[in-house]
This record gives C-alpha cells, structure tokens and sequence, in this order.
C-alpha cells in the first residue's frame, strides 16, 4: 500500500469538514466575479473620463470569464496529466494576489490586466475543484455532493455579495480585498484535502477508454452552458445600473438583492435530487429556464424594488436548478478518463456565456432602453423553455 492509499484512507470524505474544506474552493469561483458586482457602477463614475467607460466598467466583471473559457479546456488536460492537488493550491495563491491587487491599481487598462490572470487562476480553481469531486465520489453521493457544492457556492456567494454591496458603499475599491480570503481557503483545505488516486486505467472496458476525447457527444451540455449563463449575467451587469438609475437607491441595495438571489440559488441546489426524482433532465431545464424568464418580465413591467428582490430569487433558483442539471448530466456521459477534459469545456462554455454578455445585452439596451431589455430577453428564454417542454430524452 502507497502513501497515497494510506492518506486516502485516513480521511473521511463524508465529513462535514472535509467537504466544507472542498466546497470552500468551489465558493471562490463564485466570490470571484459576484464581490464586485456592486461597485460598477461607482467605478463608472471614477473612471468617467476613460473612452467607452459604460462598456469597459462591465468588462471589469466578465473579462476573467474570457480567460476562463480560453484556459479551461487547457486546464482539464493538464489535470489528468500532472495531477489536481499540485495545480490547484498555487492556482489560488495566484487567484487571490491577482484579486486584490485591484485594491491598489488605480489605471483603468492595469485592473483589466489584474482581472485577465485571475481569470486564468479561476480556470484552473473551476475545473479543478469539479474534478477533485468526481473523484472523491460516485454514483448518487456524486449528484448529493454536487447539489451540496451548488448550495455552499451559492451560500457563500450571498454573504459576499451582502458584503460586497455594503463594502462598494463605503468605497468601490474595498471589495476587492475580499480576496485574501483565499489564503485561509488554501490553509483549509491544504491540511484536509489529499490527491485522489485515480484507477479509471482498470476498467471493463479498457480499449474503449484508450480512445481519443471526442467532444461532439458533450456539445448539447455546452451549449446549454453557454446560453444559460449568457442569460443569467443580465442580472449582475445590468440590474445594479437598473436599482442605481432606474429606482434611484444605493449600490448597497444591488448587492442585498443579487445575495437574494444567491441564497434561492443554493436552495434550489439543494432540492435538486429531489426533483430529479420525478423529473427529467429536460423538464427541469424548462423548469429553470421558465424561473429565469418570467424575472426578466417582471422587472420590464413593474419599477419596484421588491419586484428586483423576487426577480433576483426566480433567477437563482433558475440558475441552481441549471448548474447542477448541467454537472449532472456531463457526468452521466462521461467515463472517468473523460471527466477533467469533459469539464474543462463545460467551464469554457460557462465563463463563454459570461463574457458575450454584455454584447448580447448592450446593443438591445442601446436601441430599446434598459428596462424594455429585460421584457426582450424574457420571451426569448420563455421561447427556449418551450422547446425543453416537449423535448424527449434519447437514451
């Protein structure tokens, strides 16, 4: 028996702390770009005198997607290849250096710079994280522990975006030292987490799993990936301008009502299993599709508030029921050697939706206003959702 067998084996993956310790990485992929969705519009406003500020404030928020996308496909070759452990832990030494750094530079052109390598650490945090799960467990503790993960990211990104909302009304430069927050994470799990041994070269099947990855079997989950959070990103890079300019209130408010829409999101999550039971994946894609477009028709026909705050909800519900659905369903198509470069992609979708984002939107914006905006891409998402409603399954 190796080392690594004996160290596996004096931990206990179904502990509180052990999973708190793996889930508490898989949170700072989400504290990542939530902290400082608050301050956009306050650092607008600083760097007012910058050529096409109103764009390249959003940028501050999705550029780290682009270089998720790009890195993430990279990352899940080089997980398989050099192990997860040894790339995740100065991923996010890098993640939070790179993070808080933003508290310090007071050029423009600098923070984007700052936000591209955090973005590139994500990449390796996403993918990693996801794949460290699906080799501490399988089976049904595999969709418990993902559904687990959903709630404690989305859990802690609420707290943070409370946070973050409250720290961007003091000063919009305050919520990127929330980042150092990444070192106690490193600390925590570096004493609780161990190097899974990976045994899928033992299989029934072992010239099935010596063919090359193919990607075309996956492209359905990437791009649902790809659309979901493209849709979902409305709300952090417009909503915040739609409180502070549309409803008149504080930026603080933008981070409560994102944090609203964080906690639905984490238990959402948690009630997954729950629905899966007697729903198919497809149903449940309409079921969360349905959430998210009838709160983009609520805030396009009632200049309220508490319309944000309910808004906020069925968009995290809609998006936990999504993460989840989507993890759920790669795994299910992959075999174990496929599983990190499986992923690697399905990150690059996800952070792909991020970042066309604000493309999608701005243009609408620009020729409509912001408010008919939210009415137009929630027929659209309603039109999607009717598709998953009469779409059946081949097995």
């Amino acid at each position: 028996m190796d080392t690594q067998d004996l160290t596996s084996r004096s931990k206990n993956t179904d502990s509180f702390v052990f999973k708190s310790a793996l889930f508490s990485i898989a949170a700072l992929t989400v504290l990542g770009p939530a902290i400082i969705a608050p301050s956009l519009p306050a650092l607008e406003t600083h760097f007012s005198d910058v050529k096409n500020i109103e764009f390249l404030s959003k940028l501050i928020l999705t550029l780290p997607a682009l270089f998720i996308m790009v890195f993430s496909p990279i990352t899940g070759f080089m997980f398989d290849a050099f192990g997860r452990l040894k790339l995740i832990y100065p991923a996010i030494v890098v993640w939070s250096v790179a993070g808080v750094s933003g508290f310090f530079l007071d050029d423009l052109y600098l923070l984007l710079v700052s936000r591209a390598v955090f973005g590139v650490a994500t990449a390796f945090l996403m993918t990693g994280v996801s794949v460290l799960l699906s080799d501490y467990y399988t089976g049904i503790k595999r969709e418990k522990a993902l559904a687990l993960q959903g709630f404690f990211m989305a859990f802690g990104g609420a707290f943070f975006l409370a946070f973050g909302g409250y720290l961007s009304s003091l000063d919009w430069r305050y919520p990127f030292l929330t980042y150092l927050l990444g070192i106690l994470t490193l600390a925590f799990a570096f004493f609780m987490l161990f190097e899974p041994k990976r045994h899928y070269h033992n299989t029934e099947n072992p010239i099935e799993e010596k063919q090359k990855f193919s990607i075309i079997k996956f492209l359905p989950v990437y791009f649902l990936g790809i659309f979901c959070m493209a849709i979902f990103y409305i709300a952090p890079t417009q909503l915040p301008f739609f409180i502070t300019h549309t409803l008149g209130m504080e930026s603080a408010y933008a981070g409560v009502s994102m944090a609203v829409g964080s906690i639905c999101m984490a238990v959402f999550s948690l009630f997954y299993n729950r629905l899966r039971s007697f729903l198919s994946i497809f149903k449940i894609y309409f079921l969360a599709l349905f959430l998210m477009g009838s709160a983009f028709i609520m805030v396009g026909f009632v200049y309220d508030y508490a319309v944000v705050l309910l808004a906020f909800g069925l968009m995290g519900a809609g998006l936990g029921l999504m993460m989840v659905n989507n993890s759920s369903w790669l795994f299910r198509l992959a075999k174990d050697a496929e599983r990190a470069k499986a992923y690697g992609f399905l990150a690059a979708s996800l952070f792909m939706g991020q970042f066309i984002s604000p493309f999608m939107t701005q243009p609408v914006v620009n020729a409509v206003g912001l408010t008919p905006m939210f009415v137009v891409f929630g027929v659209v998402v309603y039109v999607v959702a009717c598709v998953f409603l009469f779409a059946k399954m081949k097995h």
